[in-house]
């Protein structure tokens, strides 16, 4: 199949959206934000853990050239080379793993490994660490890893079939329809987009490959590019010691509590959490007080409580 043809008909699914940012921070989401103007993206210096890693979605370049897809249409990964014995640039490609057209879950030899609708992939680039693949197997809520130099397929987190919300080990943990995900160079830490909108963060230099939860908005775009005239591959800023738990930010999305004891509702990906010290936001109108909040939420219907405070 031709490489157009190809990107035209695997492209499609689940994307991740950073939004173009605002105000003189340009990692600022958008114009509209209402917040304070405190500087994030480690802009401070008060940030250990900040990290920028490679974010693409369907298809990935390594240092080669060669193009990865994930077609998530035949649930197979799949390999462009940058020449072929007919012409000297990419054009066509190879099935390095899974099969057309059958869906399932099978770890070990690449060829005989399957998998249900992957629909993100993202790649080491560091050529003095191991080469390895890793995918997000939406419907079977895993993430799974494909060694080069072994040529095995093996889960990385989560369960097969057992979708859900949940941090832990990488066998305990839950995923709900991974969408993509970035890695820092190195290939030591995986960021995914599960559920819909939550960032997981897997640290794959424990043994365990433990996974956290972050906050909304501990990941930002940074920059932006296109390479073969229609890959996007974005470079992406995380804070992965944003933890959803010690930020204290419920399962639903919800509300958040800062150190103040104030709730901050509306505009979740920009205006939480602000428990660091950094990010004292507590001059922001989004931010209310925790009677307030209760009082105001005690008025809401139950099946969506938060529906007029966003």
């Amino acid at each position: 199949m031709p490489l157009a043809a190809l990107l035209v008909s695997s492209l499609v699914g689940v994307t991740g959206k950073f939004y173009k940012p605002g105000f003189q921070n340009r990692y600022y989401q958008s114009s509209s934000y209402r917040g304070s103007r405190v500087l994030e993206h480690n802009q401070s210096g008060r940030f250990e853990n900040y990290m920028e890693v490679l974010w693409p979605s369907q298809a990935a370049v390594d240092e080669k050239g060669r193009i990865w897809v994930v077609n998530k249409r035949s649930h197979q990964v799949l390999l462009i080379e940058t020449a072929s014995r007919y012409v000297p640039w990419p054009a066509f490609f190879t099935e390095y793993s899974g099969k057309s057209g059958m869906n399932g879950y099978v770890d070990g030899s690449r060829l005989k490994a399957r998998f249900d609708g992957p629909s993100g992939i993202v790649l080491v680039t560091d050529s003095n660490s191991r080469f390895k693949l890793y995918v997000t197997d939406c419907n079977n809520h895993v993430i799974r890893v494909l060694d080069y130099d072994s040529g095995r397929v093996g889960t990385v987190a989560g369960a097969r079939g057992a979708e859900g919300l949940k941090d832990g080990p990488g066998d305990m943990a839950r995923f709900r329809y991974p969408a993509n995900l970035g890695m820092n160079a190195q290939g030591s830490n995986l960021f995914v987009l599960d559920n819909g909108s939550k960032i997981r963060h897997i640290k794959l230099f424990l043994k365990s490959r433990y996974v956290t939860t972050l906050v909304g908005g501990a990941c930002r775009a940074v920059s932006r590019w296109t390479v073969y005239s229609s890959i996007v591959l974005r470079r992406v800023g995380c804070h992965s010691d944003w933890t959803a738990r010690e930020a204290g930010e419920t399962v639903s999305d919800a509300a958040f509590v800062t150190d103040g004891g104030l709730y901050c509702s509306g505009h979740m990906a920009t205006c939480a959490p602000r428990n660091h010290p950094a990010l004292a936001d507590r001059l922001a109108p989004q931010l209310l007080t925790k009677q307030y909040a209760l009082d105001e939420l005690a008025l809401r219907p139950p099946d969506n409580p938060y529906a007029d405070l966003r």
